[in-house]
């Protein structure tokens, strides 16, 4: 999920100054406003909005955090390794069992990219879950899920899930941090 990226916007790079991001603010809103530029009227209303929207974001706490969540995680597209399946030296297909995550898996994979559709791919995720307890990357992007939303009291038990079913995971184990962050007020 692509975010614009804000700081850019205002040539300012975490951490920021508040007195700063308001400084450059007002100078872009004035550069950019459609009054001072009447000959490219949709351009400048369009930068405008970008601006505003940047500025709305980056200047409350709670939002800029759940936007730096946002552009440093992304879910996990692939299913991967499925932790926690009973599997015998013969047993080469895949049981139905398996074979039905990955299709709630992908349909969640699919919700996730609509905003509107996020509790539709949670259910999804959890129905991983309660059909394979030990599916990683399930927990993962539930993790991740929770993080967009900004619950990350629930993004944190979800990577620390993901890491308890699989010790190596790195990935998991760096998210988990930056999500401990949030919770704990340490910012990563």
């Amino acid at each position: 999920m692509a975010k614009k990226n804000y700081y850019e916007i205002f040539k300012l790079y975490p951490p920021i100054d508040l007195s700063q991001l308001q400084d450059t603010y007002k100078q872009l809103i004035f550069e950019n406003h459609p009054d001072r530029n009447p000959s490219q009227q949709d351009s400048a209303i369009e930068k405008t909005m970008e601006i505003v929207e940047a500025y709305n974001v980056l200047s409350d706490p709670e939002k800029r955090d759940i936007y730096n969540f946002q552009v440093r995680t992304d879910i996990r597209r692939e299913v991967g390794e499925l932790f926690g399946v009973k599997r015998s030296l013969l047993k080469m297909m895949k049981s139905k069992e398996e074979i039905e995550v990955e299709d709630h898996f992908k349909k969640a994979v699919t919700l996730f990219e609509e905003k509107d559709n996020w509790n539709q791919a949670q259910h999804e995720w959890v129905t991983c879950i309660k059909l394979i307890p030990g599916f990683v990357n399930a927990h993962y992007n539930l993790g991740v899920l929770f993080g967009y939303q900004g619950n990350f009291k629930d993004a944190v038990a979800c990577f620390e899930r993901a890491v308890k079913f699989n010790p190596a995971e790195f990935e998991a184990k760096k998210t988990l941090s930056t999500a401990m962050g949030y919770v704990y007020g340490k910012k990563v």
